[in-house]
């Protein structure tokens, strides 16, 4: 599960932003959900890439970033399974 791989307490809720496909040859999709507390505060942006393939000499599936509210990276993370 994505909440698995996220620093975000169990109160907080994701709440699905946008889904971009790119066309590419690996046919990524990119889903934003914004993380929102339990009284209404956003708390930050998480980004799940999609059928990520790159061109170091490992492939993953996904990769999962999350920001806080001014934009740093609190969680970069690659993972084959969710």
């Amino acid at each position: 599960m994505l909440r698995d791989y996220l620093k975000i307490n169990d109160s907080d809720r994701l709440i699905e932003q946008s889904v971009l496909q790119l066309k590419n040859r690996g046919q990524e999709e990119v889903t934003e959900w914004s993380i929102v507390s339990a009284n209404g505060e956003q708390k930050g942006r998480v980004a799940l890439f999609d059928k990520l393939s790159n061109r170091r000499s490992y492939r993953v599936s996904y990769r999962i970033v999350q920001t806080d509210p001014q934009g740093k990276i609190v969680v970069d993370h690659l993972t084959d399974i969710l």
